[in-house]
């Protein structure tokens, strides 16, 4: 799905205002390619868009959107979709490269724990990597549900305390490391939390999968040494995005690990 080379140009002007013309052409052709642009979102991407089933006409509400390349992949694929989120940096470039490249994409500014849409708009709603962000994460399910079509889906995606991270920076209280406190995150999962959120926010679970990093942390980490070398992501990606897709390709779904994808439904 990721597979764009719209993809190329969209991020070309993520923080730049004048890219060259042979970078973009670069990154058309490598995510062309490749698929996702984003190390750690080389193995989650595989888990989580087969479970979008997308319709033709869909209308997707993407909640915490940041940079919005998951609206823009899913936009490719035909569906009308609305990128919401705090005001932040990546939302305001996304903004930006989306009326550069003329990408109908409808960006809105809100809160996911108050919605500002009439009940049933929506046919999907994804969340990914948003949940542990958010105080209260059972107002918010119970804010998508209020939005979703009767039979509509939540795609999600939550970090784990069930898994083993690769390069682990130090356990704080409850399960949390520092990445997460520097991240704001107000919680980590297991499966017994992703049930009782579906539970108390009255949607019925469908699925409920894992996708480890170990070795896309390590290519990210990798690529974060480097960078402060000044060397350009577009060089590092050819040789970095394999190493992060090993993770896919060895760890089966059902292995715990350092993040979960699941899909909860209207009913």
């Amino acid at each position: 799905m990721f597979k764009k080379p719209l993809i190329g140009r969209y991020l070309s002007y993520h923080r730049h205002s004048d890219p060259n013309p042979l970078v973009v052409k670069f990154r058309e052709v490598f995510y062309r390619v490749v698929g996702h642009p984003y190390l750690l979102d080389a193995v989650r991407a595989s888990r989580v868009l087969p479970n979008l089933e997308l319709k033709s006409n869909a209308t997707v509400l993407d909640v915490g959107c940041g940079w919005a390349v998951w609206s823009l992949a899913i936009m490719i694929e035909g569906a009308r979709v609305v990128a919401l989120d705090l005001p932040n940096e990546d939302f305001w470039e996304a903004c930006k490269s989306a009326r550069i490249n003329k990408i109908p994409i409808d960006f809105v500014l809100g809160d996911g724990q108050r919605l500002p849409f009439r009940e049933e708009s929506f046919n999907i709603v994804m969340g990914l990597d948003v949940f542990e962000h958010i105080p209260d994460d059972v107002k918010t399910v119970k804010e998508i549900k209020r939005v979703l079509a009767r039979g509509g889906s939540l795609i999600g995606t939550v970090p784990t305390s069930e898994g083993v991270r690769f390069l682990l920076r130090g356990r704080e209280k409850n399960r949390m490391t520092k990445d997460d406190l520097e991240l704001g995150h107000q919680r980590r999962y297991d499966s017994s939390m992703v049930k009782r959120l579906a539970k108390d926010a009255g949607m019925r679970l469908e699925k409920l999968g894992y996708y480890n990093q170990f070795f896309s942390e390590f290519a990210e980490e990798v690529r974060e040494i480097l960078r402060r070398f000044k060397v350009p992501d577009y060089l590092l990606f050819p040789f970095l995005f394999p190493l992060a897709k090993i993770d896919f390709v060895i760890v089966p779904e059902h292995v715990r690990g350092t993040g979960c994808y699941f899909k909860m439904s209207k009913v």
